[in-house]
């Protein structure tokens, strides 16, 4: 059986209003000045962990703060759909991510995200049944040691934080 092989982007998880501050800067704004470290990552596919807690280690999708475990072809624009949907960057929710739906409203102050990229270069038809596999992979990892699927990608009701 095949572990989940992908390497946390930078080593660490990223705080929530760094990656607004980044990807969302305002007219004009171009995230790779805002933030040189994260700005370049903001197009790549990959693998994305979105955990709650104050200090968290070295990502691993198998960290007992992790909350989901998604995939995606670009992760700005899922970041984008995840906040929609979570009520982080309007009034209200709106559609874009169904398992945002079930975060708590707009709580971001502990919220982190690790990003896994994939092997840029693969063939389109590669990069896709990769990133499934990938997916996959990382939600055995948190099943294997907490006998259960992460709180949002086991569907339910909204999540509860202490």
């Amino acid at each position: 059986m095949q572990d989940f092989i992908l390497e946390p982007f930078a080593g660490k998880w990223f705080e929530w209003a760094r990656i607004n501050e980044c990807f969302w800067p305002g007219a004009g704004g171009r995230s790779e000045k805002v933030d040189p470290e994260l700005g370049p990552v903001r197009l790549s596919s990959g693998i994305y962990v979105i955990a709650w807690g104050d200090s968290l280690g070295v990502p691993n999708p198998a960290d007992g703060y992790v909350q989901y475990i998604g995939m995606t072809d670009n992760f700005k624009n899922r970041m984008a759909q995840f906040a929609s949907s979570a009520g982080i960057h309007y009034d209200g929710r709106y559609n874009g991510h169904s398992a945002a739906w079930r975060w708590p409203e707009a709580k971001i102050e502990q919220m982190k995200v690790a990003f896994f990229p994939l092997y840029q270069e693969l063939a389109p038809h590669l990069k896709s049944g990769f990133l499934y596999w990938q997916e996959a992979l990382a939600i055995d990892a948190f099943f294997k040691v907490h006998g259960e699927m992460p709180p949002l990608n086991a569907g339910g009701g909204e999540i509860k934080f202490d």
